[in-house]
């Protein structure tokens, strides 16, 4: 036994989605809304027997290793640790060195890293820069939480790393050193930022004066991309699910304040609006964002930004707005009362009309009329109708128009729009789609039923071809091994599995003589393909006018009677 099947053997996938989603019971199956896109009708199965979970939507599926490498975005050496954890496997030093490589390295170097610059921190020599973070209201419990740190020295971290076996070039290269003579964070204020699993990918160090840049931060790498990091989620994920909420900060600063203040499910972005890969890693612990972005300029324009790409993700966020401009670090320092701003929190529609209002005059109809403009703009994006007239009943009450004006300026911008689409389409021409995955679907699922029924016989029963005509054709691979009962290779065991839930989920409510005639449809279809193959090779190559094109025609109106197909099939 392999060791992945060795660990899904003793993970049942069950209880691993049930950590990410709510599952109900579905017949011998189990049901949930996709963790993996956006939808309101549940379909994606999780088959307890077969072990084994799949979206008949978007069609992503996998056993234990493979779902937990595609829903924490993991590679493949990461999921069996975990999962091997869980299952009471140890893991041999040959397989970690055989199937990580440079990955285990990179992540064992950060974590040095991190940890030399947290106990750094704490020397006596160190002390002004502990006592800033004092200064700023952080208390010993926060700052060791967040394992913030300090590099107190150009060197002194590379002599450290390579003491510990880590090779000086692959120091170097891993974004840390600016070269063998400098710490690239040398004299700051250091924020670890670790992914959802705890692993530290990157840093950001921050100056203690006013010298600038203010902030540096790692350079994205195979590890850390800041469109797909979310500072704090490792500490966050649980409290956010508790509360059913969460709270999107700008950087690390606003991040731990919060959470030293007791809204532990904050998380911080750096320098980006909320992008379509945050959006999809917070919807599994929460659907509803409270957004709380600085005030300024580039603040605001990033709150429109992450407004926008929310949209149509069922999500239902709100803007948080602090007066005086104040970010949340400095207002709670200031004693101010943040879960009041959380309960006076705008929806979308509230904040255009707030911000817009600093754009134009809406006391003057020129000025109103543009507001309304750019708000029709938003609300062609959204796609729910329900959804866009709550906003419009929401404009309407605030700008003190019709319902009525606002839907017929929204058709007007729609035609607008379908027009120019119109002429951009003119001249573009659809592909047919290629048969050959109607072909491999049909086979596929005929080779299910004969393994999930034990319907072998009754295919013979039914079939009017050979398994010779069947090796002959393409793309049948799987259900010839099935037919020659011959031992299923890797590929083939997840093909029966997959359609083998998917016969599963469309055969819950059906009685056995349904099932039957099911199977017997499929076979039907099968001839179709195998007949439109004979038609072909058969009349190839004939004169119409010939005496051989004839017998071969009559002969193929005969053979499909035989099939029992109707003569459409013979001009398809």
């Amino acid at each position: 036994m392999s060791l992945s099947q060795e660990i899904e053997s003793k993970i049942p996938i069950l209880d691993l989605v049930n950590r990410y989603i709510q599952t109900k019971k579905a017949g011998v199956n189990y049901k949930a809304l996709c963790p993996f896109h956006t939808e309101k009708t549940p379909s994606f199965v999780i088959s307890p027997q077969k072990n084994i979970a799949y979206c008949f939507s978007c069609h992503k599926w996998g056993w234990p290793i493979h779902f937990l490498m595609e829903i924490e975005k993991l590679d493949y050496r990461e999921a069996v640790e975990i999962l091997a954890k869980d299952a009471g496997i140890e893991l041999k030093t040959s397989f970690s060195r055989e199937k990580t490589g440079e990955f285990q390295d990179i992540y064992a170097l950060y974590r040095a890293t991190a940890e030399w610059y947290h106990e750094a921190l704490f020397l006596p020599e160190n002390k002004d820069a502990l006592d800033y973070l004092l200064d700023r209201h952080l208390s010993l419990e926060t700052i060791r939480k967040f394992q913030l740190g300090y590099s107190s020295s150009p060197r002194d971290l590379l002599y450290h790393l390579k003491w510990l076996g880590f090779a000086e070039k692959f120091i170097i290269d891993s974004g840390i050193f600016v070269s063998p003579s400098r710490d690239k964070f040398f004299g700051r204020i250091i924020f670890p930022i670790a992914n959802f699993l705890w692993h530290v990918v990157a840093f950001t160090g921050r100056v203690r004066d006013t010298s600038l840049p203010k902030y540096l931060n790692s350079p994205t790498s195979k590890i850390f991309n800041k469109s797909s990091i979310l500072y704090g989620l490792h500490l966050a994920k649980w409290p956010a699910s508790k509360a059913g909420s969460i709270i999107i900060v700008e950087g690390q600063m606003d991040t731990i304040a919060l959470h030293q203040a007791g809204f532990e499910n904050a998380v911080g972005i750096s320098g980006t609006a909320l992008t379509e890969e945050h959006i999809k890693i917070l919807k599994r612990f929460t659907k509803k964002i409270y957004l709380s972005l600085d005030s300024d300029n580039a603040g605001v324009n990033a709150t429109f930004s992450s407004l926008e790409n929310t949209m149509n993700h069922d999500i239902d966020i709100r803007v948080i707005t602090i007066k005086n401009g104040k970010d949340p670090d400095g207002f709670i320092r200031d004693g101010g009362d943040f879960q009041a701003c959380i309960d006076d929190a705008l929806s979308p529609i509230d904040f255009y009309i707030q911000e817009g209002q600093r754009k134009h005059d809406i006391t003057s109809p020129i000025g109103k009329k543009s507001l309304i403009d750019d708000m029709i703009v938003f609300l062609l994006s959204v796609t729910s109708h329900t959804e866009r007239d709550i906003y419009i009943d929401t404009i309407a009450n605030r700008m003190q128009i019709t319902k009525d004006s606002l839907y017929s300026e929204i058709q007007k911008h729609t035609r607008t729009r379908r027009s120019s689409r119109s002429a951009s389409q003119e001249s573009t021409e659809v592909t047919p789609r290629d048969t050959g995955d109607e072909k491999t679907k049909v086979t596929d699922h005929i080779a299910g039923y004969i393994v999930e029924y034990n319907f072998y016989d009754l295919f013979f029963e039914y079939f009017r071809y050979t398994l010779e005509d069947l090796i002959r054709m393409r793309d049948f691979d799987l259900l010839v091994t099935v037919l020659q009962k011959a031992p299923l290779n890797e590929n083939e065991q997840e093909r029966i599995s997959l359609v083998s839930l998917l016969i599963e989920d469309e055969n819950s409510e059906k009685t056995q003589d349904n099932i039957t005639l099911g199977f017997r449809i499929l076979v039907q279809k099968l001839h179709e393909i195998l007949f439109r193959d004979e038609r072909d090779r058969v009349l190839t190559g004939l004169d119409m006018q010939s005496k051989e094109y004839m017998e071969a025609y009559a002969w193929l109106l005969g053979r499909l009677k035989t099939l029992w197909l109707s003569q459409d099939s013979m001009r398809r």
